[in-house]
């Protein structure tokens, strides 16, 4: 007894112990989370682990320290993938040396530490790249960013920029592949039956033309030539063909002769691979058709990209391009508007007095007989016999019923492809099969019932739409009951088949599909019914008659359809057949004027004779006009509203597309959305636009370029982008770059615009 009063006496003590025990576990837990809160990750850590200290079995402390840091861990990895996003690498770093700092032994910080170094060695290398290519050395510039892409491919800045000096080294190359020979003076020839290598050595001397002749040139080849006021790289044309040579430009001032078979040109002849990735036509499809308009080998299809590429020599890589854009043309569309009524009308009249047409008599059981036998038959009499006899009934109906069921679907359908529409229900139809064994199985197959609409559009060029129409309107008329118990339906249907042919828009109606019925019933007393006119007081007559049309209108809207192409995009001249290349029209060139002072052929040379030739000067011509570029925009915005800068395009040549790329002042503005501008929408051209915006940088890369290969000249707008004022401040919209696309060959670049400023308030 005395124990156990100790114990009482000594248990409150012990309780309150505990209690403040666990009050002071909660309290590092507390003041952790309020550090954690704050940011101060290092601090909260070090309340927990101050606390493990004096509490080192604290259940509560160690859950909260292991909780503290997983959560100080996420919050610096996020807070330095933020800072990366944005450029700010040091703070990046700094974040991830306090997440080392809590975790020394994490191979993930350790990783995101070295990705934080490459970037900011990629940076460097990418600052390097543009000060290269600001300074005309692109090449450079190039290797730079090989190098650095090196650590991580995948760089979006440098992979961009990459991209970027890329097109522009390839317009360059391109337009001074185009420029041909340097000499473009007239010069007259008059040879005859003069060696070949003679008429080269004159034509070098007055022309500045190199020629360097393969070794299987025939030597004893003999060229007899009269021409006048001719370009020089016209009458070498002339010369190497007429002679079954072939010539490759090495340089704009050398050319080498080489004969023209087939084992030389696979010598001498440079090669090109070009992909096409087609947008609407058919890879396969697209092989088959350059086989057959070109010379060109088999090319390579991949069917699950749709794409298909070519290994050719630049002329036939050329036609292949031309020939492309005519394929690749977008499958016709059509919008159909149907509208399908059906019209039903009833009329039910029930007039008259229906008298009792049957009485029963039932013999009925004696009393206390449970039911009638032979021998209380005789018993009967009319007092054990039951009579039932029908009530009277007067009929006074007359319902009228009109009832108008419209479905009105839109359907778009691509063209000669099968659309269909189905309003309505699908019926179980079950099928019972016994095997051996008596073993059933049971099949279900499904009918459809309603309205059912096919349609196959056929669009032509002139905007006329061809639509084969199936239509079939069906109902459940019945239920049917075999001998086994199956159940099956009487389907009662109307169909109509047809071929129209419609112009975009017009409507056409297709009716007269009716069903009408008519019955009459009449419930008479027998001779009194009959009567003429008093018969309607012992009869009650019943007529019931309906009528059902079922009309359909169908209107077609074109959606897109095949651009007619003019005659300078379908009709191309290609050549010869051993020797393909676009060609002006009939393979010739715009005659050159002789000038004055100009040599003219020597008269009356013996043959075998070699006269003097000079190259006559042509007058100097006006340099071509640069497209320009400029900007237009409210010169002052509020914080916080939205506006729109527009950039305008003015090309006194004819382009097909051109890229641009611009940077706007991300303190101070925010990118909205980029839209396509009119100028390469002239003529009603299908064009594509693409746009990326990089929000963190404050750049956006845009471009508009017509789907065929025509194009668009004079003023118009390039391109608008929608912008909010998000800080007060002066903004800057600026052009990185742009590089206008011409339809055969590179065009002019483009006079980049001063930057726009506008003042946000």
């Amino acid at each position: 007894m005395t124990t156990l009063a100790r114990s009482l006496r000594t248990l409150p003590l012990a309780l309150a112990l505990l209690l403040l025990a666990g009050c002071a576990e909660q309290r590092y837990r507390d003041e952790a989370q309020q550090a954690l809160r704050a940011g101060n990750y290092e601090q909260a850590l070090s309340q927990l682990d101050a606390g493990l200290k004096e509490y080192p079995n604290s259940a509560t402390l160690r859950s909260g320290q292991v909780q503290a840091r997983t959560e100080a861990l996420a919050r610096l990895v996020a807070e330095s993938a933020a800072a990366r996003a944005a450029g700010r690498y040091d703070i990046a770093e700094q974040a991830l040396r306090r997440a080392k700092t809590l975790s020394p032994n994490s191979s993930r910080i350790d990783d995101l530490l070295a990705d934080v170094a490459t970037e900011q060695r990629q940076r460097a290398a990418l600052t390097e790249a543009e000060r290269l290519a600001a300074a005309q050395q692109k090449d450079a510039a190039l290797r730079v960013v090989e190098q650095a892409l090196k650590d991580n491919p995948r760089n979006s800045d440098l992979l961009a920029f990459q991209r970027r000096i890329e097109v522009d080294v390839r317009q360059a190359e391109a337009r001074a592949n185009q420029k041909g020979l340097a000499e473009t003076r007239p010069i007259s020839l008059d040879f005859r039956d003069a060696g070949l290598r003679t008429v080269l050595d004159v034509v070098s001397r007055n022309s500045g033309i190199n020629f360097i002749l393969d070794k299987d040139v025939r030597p004893d080849a003999r060229v007899t030539v009269f021409l006048r006021s001719a370009r020089v790289e016209d009458a070498i044309d002339l010369i190497v063909s007429t002679n079954q040579l072939a010539k490759k430009v090495i340089d704009s001032q050398t050319l080498l002769i080489y004969p023209n078979t087939p084992e030389k040109q696979r010598e001498h002849q440079e090669q090109v691979v070009k992909v096409f990735y087609l947008a609407s036509g058919d890879a396969k499809g697209a092989a088959a058709f350059l086989r057959s308009m070109l010379r060109v080998r088999e090319p390579y299809v991949d069917e699950r990209t749709n794409m298909l590429a070519l290994r050719e020599s630049p002329e036939n890589i050329q036609l292949a391009e031309r020939l492309m854009a005519l394929y690749d043309a977008h499958e016709p569309e059509v919008m159909l508007d149907v509208e399908v009524i059906e019209i039903r009308t009833t009329r039910l009249t029930e007039l008259g007095i229906k008298f009792p047409d049957t009485f029963a008599l039932t013999p009925l059981p004696p009393a206390g007989a449970t039911g009638l036998t032979l021998g209380n038959v005789r018993n009967l009499t009319r007092d054990n016999i039951g009579l039932t006899v029908g009530g009277l009934l007067v009929n006074l109906r007359r319902e009228v019923g009109d009832f108008n069921t419209l479905a009105n679907p839109r359907i778009r359908a691509k063209n000669k492809e099968k659309a269909k529409i189905l309003i309505g229900d699908k019926l179980p139809v079950i099928t019972v099969t016994t095997g051996t064994g008596n073993f059933i199985s049971d099949s279900v197959n499904y009918i459809e019932v309603g309205l059912k609409l096919e349609v196959e559009p056929t669009i032509y060029a002139d905007d006329d739409v061809a639509i084969r129409i199936a239509l079939e309107v069906s109902s459940l008329a019945g239920q049917v009951k075999t001998n086994s118990g199956t159940l099956a339906y009487q389907i009662g249907t109307r169909n109509a088949s047809t071929l129209l042919r419609l112009r975009d828009g017009e409507t056409q109606v297709l009716a007269g599909l009716i069903s009408s019925e008519d019955r009459s019933n009449a419930s008479r007393v027998p001779g009194l019914g009959d009567l003429p006119v008093l018969g309607r007081l012992f009869s009650s007559q019943l007529d019931d008659s309906s009528r059902t049309e079922l009309v359909l209108a169908i209107t077609p809207h074109i959606v897109r359809n095949l651009r007619r192409p003019d005659a300078n995009e379908t009709e191309m001249w290609v050549g010869t057949e051993t020797s393909p290349r676009l060609r002006p029209m009939a393979g010739r060139v715009a005659a050159v004027a002789p000038a004055a002072g100009a040599s003219a052929p020597v008269a009356g040379t013996p043959a075998g004779a070699v006269p003097g030739a000079k190259p006559a000067p042509t007058p100097a011509s006006a340099a071509p006009v640069a497209p320009t570029l400029s900007w237009s925009a409210p010169a002052e915005v509020k914080v916080g509203e939205t506006f729109v800068a527009t950039l305008n395009l003015a090309t006194p040549v004819a382009l097909r597309g051109a890229p641009v790329q611009f940077s706007v002042s991300k303190a101070q503005l925010s990118v909205v959305d980029v839209d396509e501008g009119d100028l390469f929408k002239q003529g009603g051209a299908a064009t594509s636009f693409s746009r990326t915006i990089d929000a963190e940088q404050g750049r956006v890369q845009a471009g508009a370029i017509r789907n065929q290969a025509t194009g668009a000249s004079g003023q118009g707008s390039l391109l608008s982008v929608r912008l909010k004022a998000t800080a007060a401040g002066t903004a800057e919209l600026t052009v990185l770059g742009a590089q206008p696309l011409g339809i055969d060959s590179p065009a002019q670049p483009f006079g980049l615009p001063p930057p726009l400023k506008v003042i946000v308030k």
